[in-house]
């Protein structure tokens, strides 16, 4: 059945509901590789109540509709894959709640992480940041696409920073999951323990609900705090220094960034885009830090404790002594070609955006993420810049990022290579190379727990099992198919 635009003015009013060309263009595409296809309708909701009956509509029409909070997934995942009606979560925006007695906040879709961290650092609070995410990124999707925080080494902080969450299913109904599930307050002295359930949704790409609500864990901001740097020739020698210093638990933000990354967000030139894909532009600061600076630098972050905060930092910074002299590496304070790293990276931890300036470099980034064992990260990196020289990119031109998770068990691994999407036989050579060192790098044994685009077919087709149970889940969920139809493995 068609949709008449009329039956979405009814629900949004006239001044939140667009189908002129320009504003469906805006829609129709990201500075991923995924093909354009522009959406038939979009509207703005601004409450929980008019999801609920655009969801309803879309059910009884058998017209898509694509979840879309910030705008600023990298990766095709809000695309409208087969038209249907955009529904944009940005003016749902409020931060409903802050518990300082229990330690979370209660938020809506089109809060940003800008604006939390904000409001929380008011109030002698925190929350915990994926590094290189936007700022106007949305708070609740991030979480919810599994975009890790900074703080993943530790076992409490990276893995249950999700409480209680709100949804509407593909039938309209609301469904909240922890606490809220039997009719009591959000979060509470509870917290997270009891609620699980929420992973079903969890990169999911508003395939299988729409989230309107979220309890976020936050922390207290310890203002004592110290930074410590390691640097290394090689990704293969940082494997021993990183497994030991994780095993005793020293630090809380720790992770490797190499040359290329650093020299980006050391750029003075460059500035973090509020758009992307950007117009590249060249940086001096940039060229002259990607030859300058040490080719993989190890930060570890030393928080102090709410009480006696000093003697935390300090039995800590023993044991990291301890571990750098059994390995014989240097650990250093400040590192000579960069003035005042510490406080620029000590920013970074509270607003890990500053990386993004690399976008500046050719306009667009394309990530390869995964998550790989520890052991396996410097073969991880050997394969993707086998690719890369084979295909003519160089090597020097690849950022990376490697952070541990649950304190070594795993790490999560960004490599990315870049383009200018103006140029299309620039454009076509990285989309063909990104192409290969997925697969590659899937052969190897790398898991892609968010399987965007391309990724879908490559990780789907490897597990059967697995992918005929979500498909019996989505035909239970949304018999319709009307939820974001054409991603995952349907």
């Amino acid at each position: 059945m068609a949709l008449e635009k009329k039956r979405l003015v009814d629900i949004f009013g006239t001044e939140r509901v667009y189908d002129d060309e320009k504003t469906l263009q805006e829609y129709a595409q990201d500075q991923s590789f995924s093909p354009k296809r522009k959406p038939d309708f979009v509207v703005f909701a601004e409450k929980v109540e008019e999801v609920q009956q655009v969801v309803r509509l879309a059910n009884e029409t058998l017209i898509p509709i694509i979840p879309y909070s910030s705008g600023l997934n990298f990766h095709g995942a809000a695309l409208p894959d087969h038209g249907g009606i955009i529904l944009n979560l940005s003016r749902m925006n409020k931060i409903l709640q802050i518990d300082e007695e229990n330690w979370f906040a209660v938020v809506e879709p089109g809060v940003t992480f800008e604006q939390l961290q904000g409001e929380l650092m008011k109030r002698g609070f925190r929350v915990m940041i994926p590094f290189g995410v936007a700022p106007r990124r949305s708070a609740l999707t991030s979480l919810l696409e599994r975009d890790p925080v900074m703080a993943a080494p530790s076992f409490e902080y990276g893995n249950f920073l999700i409480m209680d969450t709100e949804l509407v299913l593909a039938n309209g109904e609301v469904f909240k999951t922890g606490i809220w599930c039997a009719g009591g307050k959000a979060g509470g002295p509870m917290g997270p323990v009891r609620n699980v359930l929420f992973r079903l949704w969890t990169g999911a790409q508003g395939t299988l609900g729409i989230m309107t609500k979220m309890g976020i864990q936050i922390n207290p901001f310890i203002k004592e705090r110290k930074v410590y740097f390691i640097t290394f020739s090689e990704l293969s020698e940082a494997i021993e220094p990183l497994k030991r210093i994780q095993r005793r638990e020293i630090g809380m933000e720790c992770f490797l960034l190499n040359r290329f990354n650093l020299a980006a967000l050391l750029s003075e030139e460059w500035e973090i885009p509020k758009r992307f894909p950007v117009n590249p532009k060249p940086s001096e600061g940039f060229e002259h830090f990607k030859t300058a600076l040490p080719s993989w630098v190890l930060t570890i972050c030393i928080n102090g404790a709410p009480r006696h905060p000093e003697e935390k930092i300090a039995y800590e910074e023993e044991a990291l002594r301890e571990v750098c002299h059994s390995l014989n590496v240097e650990l250093k304070e400040s590192i000579p070609q960069i003035s005042g790293l510490n406080r620029i990276l000590l920013n970074e931890i509270l607003y890990p955006w500053g990386i993004l300036k690399k976008f500046n470099y050719r306009g667009s980034v394309h990530y390869l993420t995964f998550k790989s064992s520890l052991q396996c990260i410097a073969d991880m990196e050997s394969i993707v810049k086998k690719v890369c020289d084979a295909g003519g990119y160089s090597a020097s031109s690849i950022g990376a990022y490697v952070l541990p998770l649950e304190r070594g068990r795993a790490v999560h691994c960004e490599f990315d290579i870049h383009c200018d999407l103006e140029d299309v036989k620039e454009t076509q050579k990285v989309k063909d190379l990104w192409l290969k060192a997925s697969e590659a790098l899937i052969n190897q044994g790398a898991y892609f727990d968010r399987p965007y685009g391309p990724w879908a077919e490559m990780i789907y087709q490897r597990a059967g099992t697995y992918t005929s149970k979500l498909k019996e889940i989505k035909a239970e969920l949304d018999p319709q198919g009307i939820l974001n139809p054409g991603k995952l493995c349907f």
